[in-house]
């Protein structure tokens, strides 16, 4: 009989007395009862067909995730939390996008605001971005009744207010990357899903992870998904890969911050690949009509501290741009 075990690992709960081993038959999917002696269990593996033994003890349990990872329930000072098969679906999802010439993908966003220190918030935000590598992307934002366009053409950067037409125009030559650090150091202002169009994803996701699991096989909207889950000293964060193996897309992601009381969470969800987009020639290019204003970039703090210092300074604020 085939065997899928599904463990809850106690490197992920940072518990490491506590494992829950779980059978079920493939064919006849049933929960059974099991108790682990002194023996050798033979599992078939469902991933790479490779049969695999391993010795268990009457003080181990097995970990198993699709036949291919063993961790002792017993932790060892010189085990790692990081899982080699959660960093390999990652990278081989982040390396597909990457490589994308050109794509599109729509998204919506839920993220928890704590207010007053105990009553927790919920706000929506949803949109699409369109980008092909070397020449610039598109974006729109719809948050409540509010729709915002964000235009890259290589040249310029524009932020555009539908509702009040109103937009601000920033000159900007250069890589895409190097324009999100510049818009976050300059101007405060993240793109909507700028990191996941960036062309160094992988290592975006991976730099600052301490912890990796390979958490199971589920389903996210109807789709078969791997389920990883990553954290540091200051945050978790968990995503959903499509099996898929030639489109390991990304489909959710989840952000945790541990330290707030509520435990505020960021989630977004990914639909709607299209990695062969059609790419109107002025896609990537505002052309603002004859009645749209044009304004100004606010002041960041940092920006406002250099004026005060300056004898240009002047106490009038600067325009809103409507720009997130």
């Amino acid at each position: 009989m085939s065997l899928l075990l599904d463990c809850h690992s106690g490197l992920l709960l940072k518990s490491p007395g506590y494992i829950i081993l779980q059978i079920r038959s493939i064919n006849k999917p049933r929960d059974l009862s099991v108790q682990i002696s002194n023996s050798q269990l033979i599992v078939q593996s469902l991933v790479k067909g490779v049969k695999q033994t391993f010795t268990t003890g009457l003080c181990t349990l097995l970990f198993v995730l699709l036949g291919t990872i063993a961790v002792s329930a017993q932790s060892d000072p010189e085990a790692t939390d990081v899982d080699a098969m959660a960093l390999d679906v990652l990278e081989e999802a982040a390396s597909f996008l990457e490589n994308q010439d050109r794509f599109s993908f729509s998204w919506f966003v839920s993220y928890d605001e704590i207010v007053d220190g105990r009553e927790k918030l919920t706000y929506t935000r949803s949109g699409r971005n369109t980008a092909k590598r070397d020449e610039g992307f598109y974006s729109y934002t719809v948050s409540g009744e509010d729709t915002r366009e964000y235009f890259f053409d290589g040249a310029s950067f524009v932020v555009n207010d539908v509702e009040e037409n109103a937009y601000a125009a920033v000159p900007f030559n250069g890589t895409f990357n190097a324009l999100i650090d510049r818009l976050e150091a300059e101007y405060d202002i993240q793109l909507p899903i700028g990191k996941l169009m960036s062309d160094t994803l992988t290592a975006d996701l991976l730099s600052d992870a301490e912890s990796a699991a390979y958490v199971d096989l589920t389903t996210v909207g109807g789709r078969p998904a791997h389920h990883l889950a990553f954290s540091n000293y200051e945050r978790d964060w968990q995503i959903w890969v499509s099996t898929e193996v030639d489109r390991p897309e990304v489909i959710m992601m989840v952000g945790t911050d541990p330290y707030q009381q509520g435990w505020p969470q960021y989630r977004a969800y990914f639909t709607d690949w299209n990695f062969s987009p059609e790419l109107p020639e002025d896609l990537f290019t505002y052309i603002p009509d004859a009645e749209a204003d044009r304004m100004t970039w606010p002041k960041t703090p940092s920006q406002m501290d250099e004026l005060r210092g300056s004898s240009d300074y002047s106490s009038e604020p600067a325009p809103d741009t409507g720009s997130e």
